[in-house]
């Protein structure tokens, strides 16, 4: 008798040990991507040329194909913002 009372609570010891691993070892599922839409956009025109760089003291800076740097600090939501600063390269030989 002392034998068959040992046998179901090794099995249900068992049982509760692969359900305690099971556990354990599942992973939660990913978090998917977030797509969202931004709540401000504005429109830098193209000839304005690349992204330079940018920090609070300074704004964007933006360098066009001639070399001109245009500085932007204060950005509108949904319109064109005005150049704070335009910095144009000079010829070295007339000065200009």
């Amino acid at each position: 008798m002392k034998i068959l009372s040992k046998g179901p609570t090794l099995a249900i010891i068992a049982l509760l040990t692969l359900i305690a691993c099971r556990l354990y070892t599942t992973k939660a599922a990913p978090t998917p991507a977030q797509f969202w839409t931004p709540g401000c956009v504005a429109t830098i025109p193209k000839v304005w040329g690349q992204f330079k760089g940018g920090d609070a003291q300074s704004g964007l800076a933006f360098e066009d194909n001639t070399g001109t740097l245009r500085f932007l600090t204060n950005i509108p939501c949904g319109g064109t913002p005005l150049v704070a600063l335009e910095v144009r390269r000079s010829d070295a030989s007339n000065g200009r």
